[in-house]
């Protein structure tokens, strides 16, 4: 019974909860005052084709593997991350909404930032052995890179055989992206387009020449951006669907599934404990449940609203 009234509460919520997000959004718009982007990322800027958005569905990347937060890096980047040593100086602006209708410019580090950081951290280096450095890969798909380490090395120069070699990590590089790997999800709901988008990004992490210039941008509406996020960041650590958390299981491993986030937390506590934290008591050995998941400050406000706004527009399943 209190499951079904706790559903039916949901709709009334859900209006509410989507209305107040566009107030969030505008509010973002209105006091961004942001500096217009330089021409050649305007040109590169475009409307993503439609997307098909869909619940978040199954265990999460965890439980898929096995493991709990405490027993792996996993999910761990937020507040609780290194520093960035590598991450680009003059990185494009975090991703902003530009119409009170939620809209949001992503830039090429944005998608990195939603779909990629929570596990391979600001600078790409991610967490040896179980997550692998990108850097790597990325250098050795790329025929900027290979041509410049060879003209180092003082070795004949083959373009031909150089973009052949490139050509076959590039096709490594997309698949594992497209189908995942053996700790790594898949990441086949990103479009091509998103793809394309952020991919110029990965070049900068990986210090290709001129990838600073290969900077793109795509319009999302915000129930994409939130479905990345919820994707991308928080289904590493939280399954889509399960019991409700208690202060025994917040002690025991179990992490709240994300299903029970809308029917469990206010918009205003769950963008509190994303992006800043908050602590709740327990009456198991009195762990505050805060120390075991970290803080995802380098998500906006905006952000977080999208990601909860979906969870409520897509129950996961």
């Amino acid at each position: 019974m209190r499951r079904t009234a706790s559903i039916g509460r949901l709709g009334l919520h859900a209006v509410y909860v989507l209305s107040l997000a566009a107030g969030v959004l505008a509010g973002s718009m209105q006091g961004a005052g942001q500096t217009p982007a330089p021409a050649t990322a305007r040109a590169r800027q475009k409307a993503a084709p439609p997307v098909v958005v869909t619940p978040v569905t199954g265990p999460s990347t965890l439980n898929h593997l096995g493991l709990s937060i405490d027993r792996s890096s996993m999910g761990w980047d937020g507040q609780m991350g290194a520093p960035p040593v590598n991450v680009p100086t003059q990185a494009p602006p975090a991703a902003s909404a530009e119409n009170p209708a939620g809209n949001f410019v992503l830039s090429s580090a944005d998608l990195y930032r939603v779909s990629c950081r929570a596990c391979h951290k600001p600078d790409g280096s991610g967490v040896p052995p179980r997550i692998n450095s990108i850097i790597g890969p990325v250098q050795s798909a790329s025929v900027e890179w290979t041509t410049a380490r060879m003209k180092e090395r003082v070795r004949p120069i083959d373009p031909k055989f150089i973009r052949q070699l490139t050509s076959l990590s590039e096709t490594d590089l997309q698949k594992r992206l497209k189908l995942g790997g053996h700790d790594m999800p898949s990441f086949a709901y990103l479009s091509d387009e998103e793809i394309r988008v952020l991919r110029p990004y990965l070049d900068e992490l990986a210090s290709v020449p001129g990838a600073e210039r290969q900077r793109r941008q795509i319009n999302e509406p915000a129930v994409r951006v939130g479905e990345l996020i919820a994707k991308g960041t928080c289904h590493i650590c939280h399954d889509a669907t399960g019991p409700d958390s208690t202060p025994a299981t917040v002690t025991s491993g179990v992490n709240q599934p994300l299903a029970a986030m809308p029917l469990q937390k206010t918009l205003a506590l769950f963008v509190q404990k994303v992006r800043q934290g908050a602590p709740v008591s327990s009456s198991v050995g009195r762990v505050s449940s805060s120390a075991r998941m970290p803080v995802f400050n380098y998500l906006s406000e905006a952000e977080v609203v999208a990601a909860y706004s979906y969870l409520v527009a897509y129950p996961p399943k």
